[in-house]
């Protein structure tokens, strides 16, 4: 049986890896020059959805996986969490059929066969765990406070809630010494300006989506390197994981106006830390305090590698919503 903090970094992973291996993607690539003020179409974030007290807001794909947690704690490996989610759907429907007084009894003998298979139970320990998950999805998601049908996300109960400390920067502890670009920076570097220059001109999506999968996994190797260079204390993928899904919200991400990594604005790292960070990755509530940090340090990187001629102005936004983020985490989680 996987620990949760195995069973975290398997969910992470799988996270990351479900974001490269996606082929169409709703990516608008817009080529028109940016305009000073950007124009952000105000919506609350996850956060913000009107949960009841004691419950919080949950994208479909995550309200499936916090579900099938008493599954996944049986895993061994991804291939094993696959598996999971896939039962887990059975589960979800089943459920279903019978809060609505209508057990589909196929539905039945097709999880009982498929949770004797994986997790090799006889029938009476299938039938146990049946009645779990029946009873566990009435218990996260009762119908009567649910939203309107057809919103994108539901209310689930906290099952936990979780004690949110900011960041503790004094754990973080980097060498000055500036580490100038090799060969191989300037080569990454050269291929995220061109990234860029896809954003503001008119190309081709097949070339732009190539080249983004590429350069995620490549600037994440990098920034490992930087973050030994500058010995970090502690997991320096605990900083260089964060950064898949930030890549995915700047140039993967339908925004109204362009947005490349030297050109952020304050109110789409709002929109990223109040909403899509939280709808896109599922991780231990308290892993949600390492993007700040890594983003800020990442930037300092961008610098280094001379991408960004001075990161002070976005590590400066960074700054001032850290605090509203922790904010929103308790909200979420607390």
């Amino acid at each position: 049986m996987a620990d949760k903090k195995k069973r975290n970094k398997i969910t992470k992973r799988r996270a990351k890896s479900g974001q490269q291996k996606k082929k169409k993607r709703t990516l608008r690539l817009v080529k028109s020059k940016p305009k000073l003020d950007p124009q952000v179409i105000e919506r609350p974030g996850m956060p913000h959805m009107g949960a009841p007290e004691g419950f919080r807001s949950i994208s479909f794909s995550q309200a499936m996986m916090e579900y099938g947690k008493p599954l996944m704690d049986r895993m061994e490996n991804e291939d094993d969490l696959n598996k999971v989610l896939q039962m887990s759907g059975l589960f979800w429907n089943y459920a279903l059929s019978v809060e609505k007084g209508e057990a589909d009894k196929r539905l039945e003998k097709e999880i009982t066969r498929a949770v004797k298979s994986a997790c090799g139970m006889d029938k009476k320990e299938a039938d146990a765990l049946l009645r779990q998950m029946i009873e566990r999805h009435g218990y996260l998601f009762p119908q009567n406070i649910q939203p309107e049908p057809g919103l994108p996300f539901m209310f689930i109960r906290k099952e936990v809630r979780h004690i949110i400390r900011p960041f503790d920067y004094n754990s973080l502890e980097l060498s000055d010494k500036i580490i100038s670009p090799d060969k191989d920076d300037a080569a990454i570097i050269s291929r995220l300006k061109e990234l860029d220059e896809h954003i503001y001109g008119n190309t081709g999506y097949e070339t732009y989506e190539k080249l983004l999968f590429s350069l995620k996994d490549e600037v994440e190797d990098k920034f490992e390197k930087w973050l030994i260079a500058k010995r970090l204390k502690g997991d320096v993928k605990d900083f260089s994981t964060c950064l898949h899904v930030y890549f995915d919200f700047v140039y993967g991400y339908m925004h109204d106006e362009v947005v490349v990594l030297k050109a952020v604005p304050r109110e789409y790292f709002l929109e990223f830390f109040e909403d899509f960070l939280i709808r896109k990755m599922m991780v231990d509530p308290n892993e949600y305090i390492f993007w700040p940090p890594a983003l800020k340090l990442f930037y300092q990187f961008l610098h280094e590698k001379e991408y960004l001629d001075n990161p002070n102005p976005i590590i400066n936004r960074i700054n001032e919503l850290e605090p509203y983020f922790i904010d929103v985490l308790k909200k979420q989680f607390s």
